[in-house]
């Protein structure tokens, strides 16, 4: 299973934020040392550290889900390739189109 939330949540942002931190800490350290090499390991390492941390901040809703449900959407998204998001979406869709008695297509054409 690769995780507990579809969502990154505000730990995962945080947690990113001070590592990039600290790499540019390290990062400005063997600058003023002279060690080139590292200042190109901690740079590319700082690089994708803020590419990160700016994915993180999608902008979408975080959804809690029961851990079965969750299991079920990573079984099946394991199973089919689809993006578990993209499953979601289209779990989420079919159950209020149930409830309401429209479809997406009604939806979007105002009807």
């Amino acid at each position: 299973m690769r995780g507990r939330s579809i969502v990154p949540t505000q730990r995962n942002k945080l947690l990113g934020a001070i590592s990039a931190v600290m790499i540019g800490i390290a990062l400005v350290d063997v600058t003023v040392a002279g060690n080139w090499d590292m200042v190109v390991v901690l740079g590319l390492g700082l690089l994708s550290q803020l590419v990160l941390v700016v994915t993180l901040h999608a902008p979408r809703p975080t959804v809690s889900l029961r851990g079965d449900l969750f299991r079920w959407l990573d079984e099946r998204s394991a199973a089919t390739g689809e993006p578990l998001e993209r499953i979601t979406d289209r779990c989420v869709a079919a159950y209020r189109a149930d409830l309401t008695g429209t479809s997406d297509d009604d939806r979007r054409s105002g009807t």
